[in-house]
C-alpha cells in the first residue's frame, strides 16, 4: 500500500468511527501494540482496529505477520478497509476478526530493504542514471559510508 494510500485511510476511518460517537486513539507508531492501529472507545466497549487503505474495489491489501495470530486469526477485533476509487468518496469497511475465517488467510514470504539504504543520501546517486550507475559500481564499493 503506497503511504499516501494508508496515511488517507487512517485519516478517513478515524473520521469515520468518530462520527458514529467512538473516541479514537492512534497507536499505530506505538511498539507497545503491534498488529492493529487503533483503540476505539465508545460506553464500554473497547475495540481494536487495523486499517488499509486500497484503490481497488473489493479487494484487501496484504496485512503483515504482526497483524495476526499462530492460527491465523486477525489480532485486531475489525479490520477496516477504507477504498478509494478515482471519481468517488471513500468506502469504509469494517470487517469483524470472525468474519476472516483462518482458511482463507495465507503466509506470503517478502523482503524489505532496510530503512538505512533506503535514504537520500544512498539512492540519489543511482537517481535517473540507469545503466549508468550500476556500470560504475564495483562489488566492493559502499554505497552506506
Amino acid at each position: 500500500m503506497p503511504k499516501e494510500v494508508g496515511q488517507k485511510a487512517i485519516s478517513v476511518s478515524k473520521q469515520y468511527l468518530e462520527s458514529r460517537g467512538y473516541s479514537v486513539e492512534d497507536v499505530s507508531r506505538k511498539p507497545a501494540h503491534p498488529g492493529y492501529d487503533f483503540i476505539v472507545r465508545r460506553r464500554q466497549e473497547n475495540l481494536k482496529v487495523e486499517v488499509k487503505g486500497c484503490t481497488r474495489m473489493w479487494r484487501i491489501p496484504d496485512l503483515y505477520v504482526s497483524e495476526f495470530d499462530k492460527e491465523k486469526r486477525l489480532v485486531a477485533d475489525f479490520l477496516c478497509v477504507v477504498y478509494f476509487i478515482e471519481l468517488e468518496e471513500p468506502k469504509v469497511c469494517m470487517i469483524p476478526r470472525d468474519s476472516i475465517n483462518p482458511k482463507y488467510v495465507r503466509p506470503l514470504s517478502r523482503y524489505r530493504i532496510s530503512s538505512v539504504f533506503t535514504k537520500e543520501s544512498v539512492l540519489r546517486p543511482f537517481l535517473n542514471n540507469g545503466l549508468a550507475a550500476r556500470n560504475s559500481a564495483t562489488p566492493k564499493q559502499s554505497y552506506l559510508s
